[in-house]
C-alpha cells in the first residue's frame, strides 16, 4: 500500500489475494487500514513547478519585497483561459496517516490556471 497510496481497497484486496493465496474482502482491507490509522483523503492540487520556476519566483519575491501599496496598484493579475491538462473531474484519493499531510504523495501536480 505504501508503494501506491492511491490504490482502492478493492485493488489492495485483489493484490493480497493473488500474492498470498488467501481470500480477504475489500471491507476487511478498509477496516485494517482504518485501525492502523490510515484514512482516505482527496489529493490536494499543487502547482507544478520546476526548480527554475522556484528560483524565478524567489528572485521576483526578493525584488518586490520592499514594494508599497502604490507599487502593487500598477500590477495586473489576469485570469487566463481554462485548459484541462490534468483530470479534474474525478478527484483522486490517497490513503495516509494524519501526520503525513505534507508528504509529496498527497499532492497532484497542476498547471497555472487550475489545468
Amino acid at each position: 500500500m505504501k508503494k501506491d497510496r492511491q490504490k482502492s481497497s478493492r485493488q489492495l484486496a485483489t493484490d493480497w489475494n493473488s500474492s498470498h493465496g488467501k481470500s480477504i474482502s475489500a471491507r476487511t482491507v478498509r477496516r485494517r487500514l482504518f485501525n492502523a490509522g490510515y484514512k482516505s483523503y482527496t489529493v490536494k492540487p499543487k502547482p507544478y513547478r520546476k526548480p527554475s520556476h522556484c528560483s524565478a519566483r524567489l528572485k521576483f519575491a526578493k525584488q518586490c519585497s520592499d514594494w508599497n501599496f502604490s507599487d502593487w496598484k500598477t500590477v495586473i493579475f489576469s485570469d487566463e483561459s481554462h485548459f484541462e491538462v490534468f483530470n479534474r473531474k474525478n478527484k483522486p484519493f490517497v490513503r495516509r496517516l494524519p501526520s503525513e499531510s505534507d508528504k509529496p504523495f498527497n499532492f497532484q501536480p497542476r498547471v497555472q490556471g487550475g489545468g
